[in-house]
């Protein structure tokens, strides 16, 4: 439904400022109101029967900068509006038109000349028909501005045909500097608003082609190319605006310079902003593949590389040279307008298919453009699913903002999808660089090329997707070699993004229960990706998409200059970006309608669960998390901010379609059911929320473990000592003992323990009991421990003549042993059974002096004896018990 357009605002003349005086500015005496001839003069512009059909029909598809509007708006109460535009526009200053009228805006009454000679706006088309004399541009300006009514300058205007010039060409006259003058002799202050129509997501090209030569480039379109982008665009066209700029101030913070001299810095600053939000949805200018590869196969260090490698290898430069072009096809993405088109068609649809929603940070989402005014970017999303390469992408088309370049595993560059992903972004990475020389230097290469050129750049670094539902240890490669392209650079405004991508149920679930339990990780395909139709009949919930704050390099750097750093240095520097990366995700991960009923289905000890009992373990989660800031999803809560049942209804629906829950009707009652199969899916999604619990869940831990009360110090020498043996598996900080005190005053505040002078224990009553909910969230790590202990106890140590298992030999039998607990009732819990946790618990063990390793990956005993093993076991069942 159109929307009716909302009476314009003309903003009153304010009363003149008493004693106001700044600088050189001449104040003239308070003008009096507009005469008739003047308001004759400066009518808006009316469109006729055509244009106004025109404006309906078309530009009522335009996508509107949510906070135009009130900038604008703010603009006209402090001043004078002046809407500023790069290049001359017939079409631009229609759809401007029609957006003042529309959001009630003060009306456009001047446009410098657009060359349509007798079609032009306000006047000036009629006098030339009538042969009757044109009012000078700078006097129309002025008399509009000194009578307090808005305008539209363009500050060029496109090359002339033929042109290869890759900048507009000026005006005949110069209105920025009659401007300046008019603000001289005027108290109101002149906001200039910078205004950017973005009429697709072509960018520049560095390379013109015929048509840019005839119809002028992209960046500045003639009229022939403007109106056929407007006609194959409409429906995606975008209005970007940049902050309006206060000539008075700026003239007052300028008083050495002449109005010559103001007009060229005002005239510079204002292309640059309208630059700016131009190229946060276009990007900067695209050369093509060609160009790039030459221009790194030119640059010193990749010369440098390639020598070297010719001389150990022995072969020509000319033949490495061609090899190293090859690695750069196989590396480098190809970005390309219509494969984003595409990508975002196809996705709209499947994601409408297959999930119930996006929900969206929008104040993340303006953090994210503030920061790309000021530098490039670097996207480092949470992984959990292959959807990942796709959702960020989709999400910033949307938000009109460039999409990134995709570092992906080389493992997803078959055809056909290769070649598709490739144009949509995508740029192809080997798994290891092991025994590569050359292929690193190009690498690091590229990525400092792309930093240079000022293009968004997404990885991730974990590395490969999370099977557990937990972050990953980051993985420094691709991280060092940004860091130090952005270093040698000298580029402190890169800033990198921490994006949390969360799932009500991802499309993986069953692959990954395979691989948890051991199976083997399915080589990718077309089909693998893409299941087989039951994807598309099946709903997956929710998708959202937050963002933590904004890590610039120069606050990372702190005090440090990039000349100080040395090796050393620079590997902090990169260590402390990764782990503050990844805390910054965990913050704004979302609490999701299913990870809220994973967990409490999970805590529970019991074979089943009643529907009463459930809703009661969820709200004391609920008010957990709650208190503990963490981001709860839209959908679990109502206007009051109060859990809605039928959300978790929903989800609870969800799971027994999908089949990890089972309910049961009996006596009128429901009773939900976690079948033992299905416990390791359900834990992925417990997994996602875990690290707010995990404070709370270490001092319950603590407190439980003995008899109490229990001393404080007691408490902290404990967590101390789990943190140490989880370190690789759950998120502490260095400081544990500040982290238990934070959680002792919370789990107080909360009625949840009693503390005695130095003592604490588990309150009475139901919140004491809640000691028991964050304890046992940890019950399957502390029993997939206990059985790589168990498992280790029996490796051969270096010097036996039995043969050593490799670490893959040792995590199947463990496996296998663990199968045999947990029929035994040893273990407890399916998913204590998991290889990830196995595979975690060795790089533990290991630094408990448990274990070694041997040659060709190989396990062996390590300098522990048995009375070590047995009191580590001990302890471990201390816990469960």
């Amino acid at each position: 439904m159109e929307t009716e357009p909302q009476r314009p605002i003309e903003p009153p003349p304010p009363p003149p400022a008493e004693g106001e005086s700044s600088g050189e500015i001449v104040r003239s005496d308070p003008p009096e109101p507009p005469s008739e001839q003047a308001l004759e003069r400066s009518k808006p512009y009316q469109p006729g029967p055509f244009m106004r059909w025109l404006y309906r029909r078309f530009f009522r598809h335009i996508e509107v900068d949510e906070a135009w509007s009130d900038e604008v708006r703010a603009a006209a109460k402090k001043g004078v509006v002046v809407y500023v535009a790069r290049s001359i526009s017939f079409l631009d200053f229609l759809c401007l038109d029609f957006l003042v009228k529309r959001f009630g805006l003060p009306l456009v009454r001047f446009v410098n000349d657009l060359g349509l000679w007798i079609l032009e706006p306000f006047g000036r088309g009629e006098r030339r028909l009538r042969f009757r004399r044109q009012v000078p541009e700078e006097e129309a300006l002025t008399t509009v501005v000194r009578d307090r009514f808005s305008a539209l300058l363009f500050l060029r205007k496109p090359p002339k045909v033929g042109s290869r010039a890759r900048r507009g060409r000026k005006t005949e006259a110069d209105l920025i500097r009659t401007l300046v003058e008019t603000q001289r002799k005027i108290d109101q202050p002149i906001l200039l608003v910078p205004q950017t129509f973005i009429w697709n997501i072509r960018p520049p090209q560095q390379k013109r082609g015929l048509v840019d030569l005839f119809f002028g480039p992209v960046e500045w379109p003639g009229k022939v190319r403007v109106f056929f982008q407007f006609l194959f665009n409409y429906r995606n066209a975008r209005l970007r605006s940049g902050a309006a700029f206060d000539l008075r101030a700026f003239i007052e913070d300028h008083q050495d310079l002449t109005d010559h001299e103001i007009a060229d810095k005002v005239r510079y600053a204002l292309l640059r902003r309208i630059e700016r939000e131009r190229r946060l949805v276009q990007g900067p200018t695209k050369k093509t593949t060609g160009r790039i590869q030459e221009e790194l196969l030119r640059s010193p260090r990749v010369r440098r590389h390639i020598q070297a490698h010719a001389q150990s290898t022995g072969k020509s430069v000319a033949k490495v040279e061609k090899e190293a072009r090859k690695m750069l096809e196989q590396l480098a993405a190809n970005q390309q307008p219509w494969a984003i088109r595409l990508f975002l068609r196809v996705l709209t649809w499947v994601f409408r298919k297959i999930y119930d929603g996006l929900e969206v940070d929008q104040e993340g989402v303006e953090r994210v453009r503030e920061a790309a005014r000021h530098g490039p970017l670097v996207y480092l999303p949470s992984h959990k699913s292959h959807v990942d390469y796709l959702v960020l992408s989709y999400l910033l088309q949307r938000q009109a903002l460039q999409p990134p370049l995709i570092a992906a595993g080389e493992n997803l560059s078959f055809f056909p999808l290769g070649f598709f992903l490739r144009r949509g972004g995508a740029f192809f990475i080997k798994r290891s660089f092991k025994g590569k020389k050359l292929y690193p230097a190009l690498v690091d290469a590229y990525m400092r090329k792309l930093l240079v050129e000022g293009f968004p750049i997404e990885f991730f670094l974990e590395g490969g997707r999370s099977r557990t539902g937990k972050l990953l240890s980051p993985k420094f490669g691709l991280l060092s070699m940004v860091v130090d392209a952005a270093t040698r650079a000298h580029l402190p405004n890169v800033s990198f993004v921490p994006v949390s991508i969360g799932y009500e149920r991802i499309v993986e679930e069953r692959s990954y229960v395979h691989e948890l339990g051991g199976g083997e990780k399915q080589k990718e395909s077309l089909g693998g990706l893409m299941g087989t139709p039951k994807l598309l009949r099946s709903k997956y919930g929710r998708l959202y998409v937050h963002f933590g704050e904004v890590l610039t390099l120069g606050e990372a750097l702190g005090d440090l200059s990039t000349e100080d750093l040395t090796p050393p240095k620079r590997r902090r520097l990169v260590q402390n970006i990764a782990h503050e990366t990844l805390r910054r995700i965990d913050k704004v991960t979302v609490v999701t309608p299913a990870a809220m009923v994973a967990t409490a289905l999970l805590v529970h000890r019991r074979r089943g669960i009643r529907v009463g009992e459930l809703r009661e373990r969820i709200e004391m989660l609920f008010e957990s998390l709650a208190a503990a800031g963490a981001h709860i999803a839209g959908p679990l809560t109502d206007a009051e901010g109060a859990l809605r049942q039928d959300t978790l209804e929903e989800t609870l629906a969800l799971f027994v379609d999908a089949g990890l829950v089972e309910e049961h009707e009996t006596g009128g009652e429901t009773i939900y059911r976690v079948p033992g199969r299905r416990r390791m899916a359900l834990e992925y999604y417990k997994n996602n929320v875990l690290h707010f619990f995990v404070p709370a869940a270490l001092v319950a831990n603590a407190i439980r473990v003995g008899d109490e009360p229990v001393a404080v110090a007691s408490v902290k020498e404990r967590v101390a000592k789990l943190a140490k043996l989880f370190e690789h598996e759950l998120p502490t900080p260095k400081d544990t003992d500040a982290m238990v005190d934070e959680a002792l005053s919370a789990m107080e505040k909360a009625g949840e323990i009693e503390r005695m002078a130095d003592h604490v224990r588990a309150a009475d009553g139901a919140a004491g009991r809640n000691l028991s909910t964050y304890g046992d969230m940890l019950r399957s790590y502390f029993e997939a421990y206990l059985l790589a202990v168990r498992s280790v106890s029996g490796l051969p140590r270096k010097d036996d003549d039995e043969d050593k298992p490799t670490r893959k030999e040792w995590v199947k039998r463990t496996l296998e042993l663990g199968q045999r607990m947990y029929l035994a009732g040893e273990i407890e819990h399916r998913e204590s059974i998991s290889k990830p946790k196995l595979e975690t618990a060795i790089r533990a063990l290991k630094e408990h002096e448990l274990l070694t390793y041997g040659p060709m990956d190989t396990l062996v005993a390590g300098e522990a004896d048995a009375e070590d093993f047995e009191r580590l076991q001990q302890q471990l069942g201390a816990f469960l018990r």
